[in-house]
C-alpha cells in the first residue's frame, strides 16, 4: 500500500478516490454517504429568505442542523461539525460560480527589480519631503543616517534577527498615501508578524517570522502599557509574553513602525505651503503626559531610525506598478547594486554596528542567485572582495562562501 500511495498523483480523481478508499473506515464512508444524501434532501428544500450571504449561509446550516436534528438528537450533536463543515464548502463553491476570475500578466522579476529601484531611490532621497532622523548620530559612526535607513531595511528583508546586534529599528511616519505600504511594508509582508494593538494574548507570537510589523499605528502605543516589551524587542533581548494557557519568548525579530504621526521632531530647508502657513519644522507628535513617562519616550526614541514624509515625493509615473504589488524579491534584485555601492563607500573603521555590514554581505551572498545569470559570478566576485575588505573571520567568510556556492581565492 505504501509503494501505491507514493505513485499517486492526486490530479486524477481515480488515484483520490483509490486512497481515500485506503484510509476511510467502512464507518466513515457510510457517515459520509449518510451526510451527503441529508444535504442533498435539505438542499431541495432550502429557500433562503435573506439576501445578505453570511445570514444565508447561517439559514442553511440552522435548517439542515434541524433536519438532523428531527433524525436524531445524537446525530445532530456528533455530526454538527461536519455539517457547518459542508455548508461552508457548498456557499464557497456557489460564491465561486457567481464571479469570473481573471488575471494581468505579471511583470519580469527584472523588470519589477528596477521599478522598486527607481520608486525606493525616489522616495528616500527626496530631501524636500522626507526627512530622516536618529536620536543620536554618533551611534552610527561615520555612517550617514540614509545609508543606515537602508542597510537597515535590507536586513530586515534578508536576514534573521540575531541577539544583541544593537541595531536601531525603522519608522517610517507622515502623511497617509504616501507610499509607506507601496515601498516599505508590501514587500516584507512575506516575512512579518503583523501586531495587533488590540489587547489579547498571542499576539506578539511571531513563531518563525523574523519581522514584527506595527502599521499605521498611534505611536503612543510603544510608550504605553507595553512599552517594557517593546524596548526590549527593539533591543533584540528575550521577552516572555502569554499565549493560550502557556508562557512564550518570543525571539530576536526586527520590527518596522509605520504611523501618520512622528516620533522626532523634523526640519526642513525648503518650507512646504499649507493654506495661510509656511511649515519648516515638524513637531513630535509623542509628549508627556498621563500614561506616558518622559523618559519611556526618550528610550523609545534612543532605538528607532525615523523616515517621516510630509508630502508624497514626487515617484515617476513609468515605474509605478500597475498590476501587481512590490514583493520581497523586487526589493532584494533592486536595492543589490544599491546596498554593494554603499558597502564601497564605506570600511569596517566607519562602522560603529558591526552587523550593518554583516547582514548586508550575508544578505546578498544569500540571494545572490536571483541575478540574471550572466552577472551572477562577477557579482560573487565583488562580494568577496568586500568580504575581504571588511575582514570578515573565517567562519562568516565560510557562511558567505557557502550561500554564493564559491570556493575563495586566498585574499592579498
Amino acid at each position: 500500500m505504501e509503494n501505491c500511495i507514493q505513485d499517486i498523483d492526486i490530479n486524477v480523481p481515480e488515484h483520490v478516490e483509490f486512497v481515500r478508499k485506503q484510509l476511510l473506515s467502512k464507518k466513515d464512508i457510510k457517515t459520509e454517504m449518510f451526510i451527503k444524501k441529508l444535504m442533498e434532501t435539505a438542499n431541495s428544500e432550502f429557500k433562503s429568505s435573506i439576501s445578505s450571504a453570511d445570514l444565508s449561509q447561517q439559514e442553511r446550516f440552522q435548517q439542515a442542523q434541524q433536519k438532523l436534528s428531527d433524525t436524531s438528537i445524537i446525530l445532530a450533536h456528533k455530526y454538527q461539525p461536519l455539517i457547518k463543515g459542508y455548508v461552508a464548502q457548498q456557499e464557497q463553491a456557489v460564491m465561486n460560480n457567481k464571479f469570473a476570475v481573471i488575471k494581468a500578466t505579471p511583470l519580469s522579476l527584472e523588470d519589477m527589480a528596477e521599478k522598486y529601484r527607481i520608486c525606493f531611490n525616489a522616495w528616500i532621497r527626496a530631501t524636500d519631503d522626507v526627512s530622516i532622523r536618529i536620536q543620536d548620530k554618533s551611534e552610527l559612526g561615520n555612517i550617514d543616517v540614509t545609508d543606515t535607513f537602508i542597510l537597515t531595511y535590507f536586513a530586515m528583508v534578508t536576514n534573521r534577527r540575531m541577539s544583541g546586534d544593537n541595531l536601531h529599528q525603522l519608522v517610517v511616519s507622515g502623511e497617509t498615501s504616501c507610499g509607506k505600504t507601496l515601498i516599505f511594508e508590501s514587500p516584507i509582508l512575506e516575512t512579518a508578524h503583523m501586531l495587533t494593538t488590540e489587547k489579547g494574548v498571542s499576539r506578539f507570537n511571531c513563531d518563525s517570522k523574523s519581522t514584527l510589523l506595527l502599521h499605521d499605528i498611534n505611536l503612543e502605543c510603544l510608550v504605553k502599557s507595553d512599552s517594557d516589551k517593546f524596548k526590549a524587542i527593539a533591543r533584540a533581548e528575550p521577552v516572555p509574553t502569554k499565549t493560550f494557557g502557556n508562557v512564550q519568548t518570543v525571539p530576536a525579530v526586527f520590527m518596522f513602525v509605520t504611523s501618520n504621526q512622528n516620533l522626532f521632531t523634523h526640519s526642513f530647508i525648503k518650507p512646504e505651503r499649507k493654506k495661510f502657513s509656511f511649515d519648516r519644522v515638524y513637531r513630535s507628535d509623542l509628549k508627556p503626559k498621563r500614561g506616558i513617562h518622559e523618559k519611556d519616550i526618550g528610550a523609545i526614541q534612543n532605538r528607532f531610525i525615523e523616515a517621516f514624509v510630509r508630502q508624497r515625493p514626487p515617484l515617476p509615473e513609468h515605474a509605478l506598478p500597475k498590476n501587481e504589488n512590490f514583493e520581497r524579491i523586487h526589493v532584494i534584485v533592486g536595492l543589490f547594486q544599491d546596498i554593494i555601492n554603499i558597502l564601497s563607500k564605506y570600511g569596517p573603521e566607519d562602522f560603529k554596528i558591526q552587523y550593518l555590514y554583516l547582514y548586508a554581505l550575508s544578505g546578498l551572498a544569500k540571494h545572490v542567485d536571483l541575478l540574471p545569470l550572466q552577472n551572477q559570478e562577477l557579482q560573487k566576485y565583488i562580494l568577496y572582495e568586500l568580504i575581504c575588505k571588511y575582514k570578515l573571520d573565517n567562519v562568516q567568510s565560510q557562511i558567505c562562501c557557502d550561500y554564493m556556492n564559491f570556493s575563495p581565492l586566498k585574499c592579498e
